[in-house]
C-alpha cells in the first residue's frame, strides 16, 4: 500500500476546485510541467513517503511540494507569496479527504523561494499523516 497518489491527487482537487486559487494562477496547476511556460503557474514537484505504523494500523508520512513559479521583475515574488498564502488556507493545518486512507492532518513543513534565470520560484511543502482504516493483524 503507497500513500503517495492519493494525497496527491486529494491536495491537487482541493487546490483546482477552489476558484480563488485557480484565479490567480489562472487556471494553470500542473502535475508535469508545461513546455511553453506562461506565468504564474504551479506545479506538483517532489514527494516522498514513510511509514508512520501506529501500534495496530499502517501509517504514512508523505511530504509533497508544490513549486510555484512566476516571471522575474518588480512583483516576480509578490504574486507567488500571493499564491502561497491562498494555498496555505487551503492546506495547512487541514484534513482533506482521501478515498482509502484516513487523513490525520496535513500541514505546513516548509517553504524555499529561489532566483532561477528570468523566473522565481516558491517551493511549499506540506507534511501529510494518513493512516490506513485496516487493522494490523499478527
Amino acid at each position: 500500500m503507497s500513500a503517495t497518489w492519493e494525497v496527491q491527487k486529494s491536495l491537487y482537487d482541493v487546490l483546482a476546485n477552489d476558484t480563488d486559487f485557480m484565479a490567480l494562477v489562472e487556471n494553470r496547476l500542473y502535475d508535469e510541467p508545461p513546455t511553453n511556460e506562461v506565468y504564474p503557474y504551479v506545479t506538483i514537484g517532489d514527494c516522498t513517503e514513510i511509514p508512520d505504523n501506529r501500534l495496530i494500523r499502517n501509517g504514512f508520512e508523505v511530504t509533497m511540494t508544490f513549486n510555484i513559479y512566476t516571471k522575474s521583475g518588480g512583483l516576480g515574488f509578490y504574486i507567488g507569496k500571493k499564491i502561497y498564502e491562498r494555498m496555505n488556507i487551503l492546506l495547512n493545518v487541514k484534513k482533506p479527504s482521501l478515498d482509502t486512507l484516513t487523513m490525520v492532518i496535513c500541514q505546513l513543513d516548509n517553504t524555499f523561494t529561489d532566483r532561477e534565470k528570468d523566473k522565481r520560484v516558491i517551493s511549499v511543502r506540506y507534511r501529510v499523516i494518513a493512516h490506513s482504516d485496516e487493522t494490523i493483524t499478527f
